[in-house]
């Protein structure tokens, strides 16, 4: 059974789940940190208010496509949601898949993130996190046969 913290912090998590769906940016304001440091899939850090641009952009795509007429499903979900605490501050660490479909767009990606959590003047927020791609099969194959060949190559 969760601790009263886990529960405080899974709340949380939950939330930062809706608020990334919806791209509420009132939402990710309150949940991401002044001073986060977050670590993108491609190695770059950003701060939070890269994060808070990046999901207007999502806003602004949306109301684009809904304006012109074109119809998109998409969804996010969490899996595999685990957590760690250390006080008052937590390691959460889960994957989520992302999927898109529509004119022109067919997108499904999976991958891994890890946030920091603290709680800060009684509320927790995001304080770092690193996202990273989590590859299928087929693409792990592709790159051990690259590898593989570098390899007898040097």
């Amino acid at each position: 059974m969760p601790t009263d913290i886990e529960q405080e912090v899974l709340s949380q998590e939950e939330a930062l789940t809706l608020a990334t769906r919806r791209l509420d940016i009132d939402a990710l304001d309150r949940i991401y940190a002044d001073d986060i440091l977050m670590t993108g899939v491609l190695g770059e850090t950003c701060g939070k208010a890269f994060l808070i641009d990046e999901a207007k952009r999502g806003v602004a795509h949306r109301e684009s496509a809904v304006a012109a007429g074109k119809h998109f499903e998409g969804s996010y979900e969490k899996e595999d949601l685990k957590i760690v605490l250390f006080g008052d501050t937590a390691v959460t660490s889960y994957r989520f898949v992302v999927k898109m479909k529509g004119p022109g767009v067919d997108v499904h990606r999976r991958y891994r993130t890890t946030n920091l959590w603290a709680k800060r003047n009684g509320s927790w927020q995001v304080m770092a996190a690193h996202t990273a791609f989590v590859l299928d099969p087929k693409q792990v194959a592709s790159l051990e046969k690259e590898a593989a060949s570098s390899a007898g190559t040097a």
